[in-house]
């Protein structure tokens, strides 16, 4: 019988998430244009909505969001680079 676990993944590879930093930075730098530029009437910004939902269903072998999810160790979340990104980000706004 196939193990349903998900595979190992590297802890301290998967706490460097360059790419997650690059792409909300990217994201809100063009949010906040579309709020000055175009008088865009923006509510709020959700991390995890719609990115949860792709780590669901792939079975979690794709890891989405801020906080790595140690599923070998009674679920122990360990906070990714970008949570300290955020932080910062949330700090100077």
């Amino acid at each position: 019988m196939d193990d349903p676990s998900p595979p190992l993944i590297n802890i301290k590879e998967a706490l460097k998430d360059e790419k997650r930093i690059k792409y909300h930075n990217d994201y809100l730098t063009n949010l906040l244009a579309s709020i000055k530029e175009d008088g865009c009437n923006v509510k709020g910004y959700f991390v995890w909505s719609l990115l949860d939902n792709w780590e669901w269903v792939a079975g979690y072998t794709s890891r989405f969001g801020l906080y790595f999810v140690d599923y070998n160790d009674k679920l122990k979340r360990y906070p990714k680079d970008s949570v300290q990104w955020f932080k910062n980000f949330l700090k100077s706004t």
